[in-house]
């Protein structure tokens, strides 16, 4: 099994940008948008590490760093902090975290450091968890689509449902889970919208690549297909 890395954020985009690097390296993640129960859920999944967005004036990092120690689990888990540039690196000294990082950063930098930290994926999960698209990828920093290395013009709510499917390809992802990756949490959404959305996303990558690569499993919700984007 592989490692499970906890991300407390309450930006739905950067975590899935951050998921899907750190899962095309072979790691599970979870996201934490309430910071105070960063640690229950940490302890409950039994998290290797918890990544921390940090930005200025926050406090989410010291109350972390509290809870671990009040439950004895300042040993057992690695604390990891992602420093926005302005934010107060006294404050990131003082939390006692095994490592922080300032953003943006080059991705290889954390995945070096988790590797040597926690340790690598289990062969099986490095293997096939994440599969290498060769005509369709993201461009994480620019938050782009790429086909055959030309964009695909896709708005922000496709692009994230797009990269929730590619984060877990394979998995049948249900209209709640791509609700609350894909739109702010105050929106309401109805499921319908969902299938309105996906079904222009179906299309634009239809155009591109000259064929289907979003599966629809009835009831259930949407994949990507893996066999057509291999």
């Amino acid at each position: 099994m592989s490692a499970l890395l906890a991300i407390v954020s309450r930006d739905a985009d950067y975590y899935l940008m951050l998921s899907y690097i750190l899962k095309g390296a072979g790691y599970r993640t979870v996201l934490v948008d309430i910071p105070n129960e960063a640690v229950a859920t940490a302890e409950a999944r039994g998290a290797a590490a918890i990544i921390v967005d940090c930005q200025p004036g926050s406090q989410i990092l010291a109350d972390i760093a509290s809870g671990l120690e009040e439950k004895g689990l300042a040993g057992d888990l690695t604390l990891i902090a992602l420093v926005a540039e302005k934010a107060a690196y006294l404050d990131i000294l003082k939390a006692n975290v095994d490592e922080s990082f300032t953003r943006p950063l080059p991705p290889e930098r954390l995945l070096s450091y988790l590797h040597g930290e926690i340790g690598n994926s289990s062969d099986e999960a490095s293997g096939r968890l994440v599969p290498i698209f060769d005509d369709l990828r993201l461009d994480v920093s620019g938050r782009r689509v790429l086909v055959r290395g030309m964009p695909v013009n896709l708005s922000p709510i496709e692009f994230r449902l797009l990269s929730a499917l590619m984060g877990d390809a394979g998995r049948v992802h249900s209209r709640e889970e791509l609700i609350a990756v894909a739109w702010p949490k105050s929106a309401f959404v109805e499921p319908r919208t969902v299938d309105v959305h996906i079904g222009r996303l179906r299309r634009a990558l239809r155009r591109a690549l000259g064929r289907d690569v979003i599966r629809t499993v009835p009831k259930e919700g949407y994949a990507i297909d893996i066999a057509q984007s291999m």
